[in-house]
């Protein structure tokens, strides 16, 4: 039962008690600490007092100081002499009044005490209860076909189709195949640095990139950035500052949910915001100081320990119109955006052993009551501002404590543990699910001592420690390779970072088959395997390096479009396994090798 400071006293404040029976028989005036024996018994129903008026005790012990925390008032359990000698007595009132302030400021009331409350989590069952795709025998062109499939070039070509014709532009429609030509050059310039995008194209042998411009022309590159949309501008949503991306954004966000992968415990996924770089104007911008990318659009993200995106959603502004105004009141902004993230999952996803992390930026008891309630569980550091009236020991007092210290509360009404931990600084986490009372062992570096030392560590802190992060190791896998290719356009850089973000899950989704492929590879097959559908067969005789290392395997066993086709000059079979040693004049019009007409099937067998 938390209290609350006034001019003369102290008072509990709950509208609720004043019309009950407890209230109306219980006597108005006695000594505080006998009116607090009386209120545990009636606390026992459920029920608490309406106004509890404290009189100004008689100090006259210099040294007898509130042993309670300054910023969040005391509780009935660190209480002086004084004051529980003091008179106290009931205020009663009416339910007509307008005493506006006891409405306003009234907390959500808490139950706080010691013992620890087992996590309420159910065993997931062996079979999972949505359907999983199956990734194990995909290319790495396919497991990216999932994401940036023919639903997504289709509509991409329909809303271009539509811009060109609403703002009369005098450019060519784009064909299937050029927009997936410039998808691969714009993953190409992610590991492919030069000046300016029309560098590719440049005549000087330091700049000319021919693997570029042979497959597409500048002029051509530049129309067709010039007039791809994604949305109808003619309908877009007044009310939303994303509305131009508003369809690729719903879209996406059903490929990734539906391509996640059942973990094999329990999903643990984290919310936390990312960064995307913007150095234009724009109401949405966002500046953190002391952040990697200071400058650009934040966006809400819910990632898997590894970096999977499942859902994401990108932050208005505060002044941007709420998507669910009774979230905000709930829970406030930052807490209302991990109920809309979660909100978006599947049921069957939600409801499968399903555990939240978050930051300090987002937790609240309010919200983590919200999601047990459906049976999702929650661990986060939390705020101390966000804890009024827990008796967990201060920020103070544990800054003085040895490394390893720590102090721990539970709510007993909702079966929240909160643990507070000082380590080289003071942490506090609250958790449904987490234990606060197993302790583990962690190696710190001792400057006193000069080497490292062991310290007790309490097991929800290295629960989050595993799980939180998912948000920032997706941050560093885009980072790696962002795309280089800049427009003015603000949405621009949203869509090269959900180009990325596709494109990193498309990664992990391959790497869970293929442990040893990395990321550049992974790329690099994609874009040669794009590109290399549009250029023309070799002329003459190949290099003296190997083909069978220069197709790679993802293009020569896909076994779409090897066509033969005809050669100026003669060349060198590739077909090194067969021992082929002709000098054909045909040629695989994808793989770009010599290839003689008997060892076309041996070469793109598996």
């Amino acid at each position: 039962m938390a209290l609350r400071s006034v001019t003369n006293g102290l008072r509990w404040d709950d509208k609720r008690w004043r019309r009950s029976r407890n209230y109306v028989n219980m006597p108005k005036k006695r000594r505080f600490g006998k009116l607090i024996d009386l209120l545990d018994e009636v606390d026992e129903s459920g029920e608490s007092p309406a106004t509890v008026f404290l009189c100004p005790p008689n100090v006259r012990e210099d040294s007898d100081a509130d042993s309670g925390d300054e910023d969040g008032g005391g509780t009935i359990d660190n209480l002086n002499r004084n004051l529980l000698q003091a008179d106290a007595e009931l205020v009663g009132q009416e339910d007509g009044s307008d005493d506006e302030a006891a409405e306003s400021v009234a907390p959500t009331s808490h139950r706080w005490g010691k013992r620890e409350v087992a996590s309420f989590l159910k065993e997931r069952e062996e079979a999972c209860p949505y359907p999983q795709v199956n990734f194990s025998n995909k290319t790495p062109v396919e497991v990216l076909s999932f994401f940036l499939d023919d639903e997504f070039y289709a509509q991409l070509l329909q809303e271009t189709r539509r811009y060109i014709q609403w703002r009369g532009k005098n450019v060519q429609e784009p064909s299937i195949a050029e927009l997936k030509a410039v998808m691969a050059i714009l993953y190409f310039s992610g590991y492919h640095n030069v000046p300016n995008r029309r560098a590719f194209w440049s005549t000087d042998p330091d700049l000319h990139v021919e693997f570029v411009s042979r497959i597409i022309s500048r002029n051509r590159f530049d129309d067709i950035l010039s007039v791809l949309h994604f949305a109808d501008n003619q309908r877009l949503d007044p009310s939303d500052k994303m509305a131009k991306l508003r369809p690729l954004f719903n879209s996406m966000q059903d490929k990734f949910l539906r391509a996640f992968q059942r973990p094999p415990s329990s999903t643990e996924l984290d919310v936390d915001e990312s960064m995307i770089p913007y150095y234009g104007r724009h109401g949405c911008k966002q500046f953190l100081r002391g952040k990697p990318i200071r400058f650009g659009f934040k966006a809400w993200c819910l990632n898997s320990p590894d970096g999977y995106l499942l859902t994401f959603e990108v932050y208005q502004g505060a002044s941007g119109t709420a998507q669910r105004p009774d979230y905000e009141a709930a829970f406030g902004k930052c807490g209302s955006a991990v109920k809309i993230l979660i909100d978006r999952m599947p049921k069957e996803m939600r409801m499968d052993a399903l555990h939240i992390f978050t930051d300090n930026l987002f937790t609240s008891l309010p919200l983590m009551m919200a999601l047990k309630e459906e049976g999702i569980g929650h661990t986060g550091t939390i705020r101390q501002n966000r804890l009024r009236g827990c008796p967990l020991s201060s920020v103070a007092a544990m800054k003085k404590a040895p490394r390893g210290d720590t102090s721990v509360a539970v709510e007993t009404k909702q079966g929240i543990n909160l643990v507070r931990w000082k380590d080289n600084s003071v942490v506090t986490v609250a958790s449904t699910v987490s234990s606060s009372r197993t302790v583990a062992e962690v190696q710190r570096w001792s400057r006193r001592e000069k080497k490292r030392i062991k310290v007790a560590q309490p097991q929800m802190i290295q629960d989050y420690n595993c799980a939180m992060g998912g948000t920032d190791r997706m941050d560093q896998n885009i980072g790696a390779y962002r795309i280089a290719i800049r427009q003015k356009k603000f949405w621009w850089c949203i869509f090269c970072w959900l180009l990325g973000a596709a494109m990193q899950n498309a990664w992990l989704l391959y790497r869970q088959h293929h442990p040893g492929e990395n990321q550049i590879n992974f790329i690099r097959a994609i874009v040669r395997y794009h590109l290399a559908e549009t250029t023309k067969p070799p002329s003459g005789r190949p290099s003296s390096a190997s083909s069978q290392h220069r197709v790679p395997a993802s293009i020569r066993y896909d076994g779409i479009n090897h066509l033969v086709v005809p050669l100026a000059k003669q060349g060198t079979c590739a077909n090194k396994e067969g021992k082929c040693k002709s000098h054909p004049k045909t040629a695989c019009r994808k793989c770009q090798v010599p290839l003689c007409v008997a060892c076309f099937v041996p070469f793109h067998a598996t």
